[in-house]
């Protein structure tokens, strides 16, 4: 890379990494690790932090009994065995959303809320919150009182804000809708945005890793919104630099860390 992300992100927003920092109320952006690359080097030397997912398919096998409370016991079994990596707990439950008849979406907002009351005692000190599709995110306005309610027994919010398309504007646009999405929710409660460093499914370039000019632009644009990345991926693709997209991350973190 020519020029370092602190630079850019100077040129661009005229502020510094600090200030932007600052003005956002953290002391370090973080860099979460939970990616399923297979042959994946040791990110933790680069700074990174192990994090941690447990998906719907792990609580309802098979879809059987799908959105009832499960196994008290056994729910909090799994919850220790997927929260043992450092950083945050992170639940994928993608089925449930807070939309439609006034009974499905209290129905689903008490399961969810009664589901992260078990993960907190059964993995104490832990951040836990859901993944953003279909739970805390893009919550319609007649239902935002139980999304309000629901954001009580979390303690972060991961929205994903994926790659589409080479649209600038359109991503920031989707990081900084996410952002105030939250910031509704609860004010002070850090965001965490879930980044693919390839092109999401059913686009143009799915599943091409993103070029490090168009990575960076999009760790500019998490830094400014969000107080940190869940950096993910599938089991079903080879790890892959030919890009520079770790290698771009690598130096942005470095600055941002330098910054502060």
């Amino acid at each position: 890379m020519k020029i370092l992300v602190a630079v850019l992100l100077f040129a661009l927003t005229g502020v510094s990494l600090s200030e932007t920092a600052v003005a956002q109320g953290r002391t370090a952006f973080m860099v979460y690790d939970n990616m399923f690359y297979r042959g994946k080097p040791n990110t933790t030397a680069a700074g990174f932090i192990e994090s941690n997912i447990l998906y719907e398919n792990k609580i309802w096998l098979n879809d059987q009994d799908y959105g009832r409370l499960p196994n008290r016991a056994a729910f909090a079994a799994l919850v220790r065995l997927h929260a043992a990596k450092p950083g945050p707990l992170v639940i994928d439950i993608e089925k449930m959303p807070l939309k439609g008849p006034a009974d499905v979406v209290r129905h689903n907002a008490e399961t969810l809320a009664t589901l992260a009351d078990w993960a907190h005692e059964a993995a104490p000190g832990k951040v836990v919150g859901f993944y953003g599709t279909n739970t805390l995110s893009k919550v319609p306005p007649e239902n935002l009182s139980y999304a309000r309610e629901l954001a009580h027994h979390v303690d972060a919010f991961f929205p994903p804000v994926y790659t589409f398309d080479d649209d600038r504007p359109a991503y920031e646009k989707r990081a900084q809708e996410a952002f105030a999405e939250a910031r509704a929710l609860d004010p002070k409660k850090p965001i965490y945005f879930y980044l693919w460093p390839q092109y999401h499914d059913g686009t143009p370039k799915q599943f091409q890793f993103v070029d490090a000019s168009y990575w960076e632009f999009q760790l500019e644009t998490a830094l400014r919104f969000s107080n940190g990345i869940v950096l993910w991926s599938p089991s079903r693709y080879d790890w892959n630099d030919s890009t520079g997209w770790f290698a771009a991350t690598r130096v942005f973190l470095h600055a941002t860390r330098s910054e502060l």
